[in-house]
């Protein structure tokens, strides 16, 4: 009887802790994998190293006036992921594409930056996308941009 007891008791206690699993992560074990590799974070939660280290490494020039910036960068990682969002004017767009060695790569939004693009509200496929122009030596990056209001939203990631 005694062991009875202790087993129902311990079976009691596991299903309360399961319970409060789940209620602390609804999604479960499988709710990372709809994660962007960079979440709204600041860049001290996304990064493990300075955004101008990271521009540097991917060899990509922010244009004057930049604001809003945002970036992750986890060198630490295998494959180094890398992104950079930003608003801009958009009539500097052309001059940054060129400065940063970019060729046009049609409208479908490049899944490196996909879940940016729909966190900050933009319907993907709706803006040109870029990428890094062959030829070049420079690391791959790739980018959208999206227009609102008359500022340019600028998204690339690697």
């Amino acid at each position: 009887m005694f062991h009875r007891l202790t087993r129902m008791s311990a079976l009691f206690v596991g299903a309360l802790l399961v319970g409060g699993l789940a209620a602390c992560d609804p999604d479960g074990l499988h709710s990372a994998e709809r994660a962007g590799p960079f979440p709204h974070e600041s860049p001290s939660d996304a990064a493990d190293v300075s955004l101008d280290q990271a521009l540097s490494d991917y060899g990509v020039r922010l244009p004057k006036g930049a604001e809003d910036i945002t970036y992750g960068a986890l060198k630490a990682l295998d494959g180094y992921p890398f992104n950079v969002q930003f608003s801009m004017p958009c009539d500097g767009v052309p001059a940054f594409v060129q400065d940063n060695r970019l060729a046009s790569a049609g409208k479908k939004t490049p899944d490196e930056v996909l879940t940016d693009v729909v966190d900050a509200g933009f319907t993907p496929d709706s803006g040109p996308a870029y990428t890094r122009a062959k030829g070049t030596k420079l690391p791959k990056v790739v980018g959208a941009v999206f227009e609102r209001s008359g500022t340019c939203r600028m998204f690339f990631g690697a």
